[in-house]
């Protein structure tokens, strides 16, 4: 009994730390049960994923604010508006942006958190009609990843 409860200690223990975050679906979606980063969707096909990368090359927030922005925009994504945010204390930047997909225009929210030498990268993505319904639960849960 005892060798089951450590076991389950320890499974624990290893599920938190790969993920190194942690996070909440927005209202309204359900989530996916994953170990390395964080999913969930609405019954409408809105997406919204939480996973956390190495921040290599070291850099700052300013860094990744303008590499992202670039990254994107230099891709085709169109531009709609960016801002700071803050989830537990953790500075972050978010950019919106948008995309023809087939007949239909998609919004796609990036969002990012420097947290040591490991980047918290949030992306939410929808049709725009369905991401607007959305959009406060998923800025909700931005705020509480921690």
């Amino acid at each position: 009994m005892q060798s089951k409860q450590l076991s389950l200690v320890f499974l624990l223990a290893l599920t938190t730390s790969c993920k190194g975050f942690e996070a909440e679906a927005p209202e309204g979606f359900a989530s996916f049960d994953e170990i390395r980063q964080f999913r969930a969707v609405s019954a409408d096909g809105v997406t919204y994923r939480v996973r956390m990368e190495k921040n290599d090359p070291e850099a700052d927030l300013a860094f990744w604010r303008e590499a992202l922005k670039n990254r994107m925009t230099n891709a085709g994504y169109a531009f709609v508006r960016d801002g700071e945010i803050e989830a537990s204390g953790l500075p972050g930047y978010m950019v919106e942006l948008a995309a023809p997909v087939g007949q239909a225009d998609y919004t796609y929210l990036v969002t990012i958190f420097v947290k040591n030498k490991r980047i918290i990268i949030a992306e939410a993505a929808g049709e725009v009609t369905h991401f607007v319904t959305h959009e406060a639960a998923i800025n909700k849960a931005l705020t509480q990843i921690h």
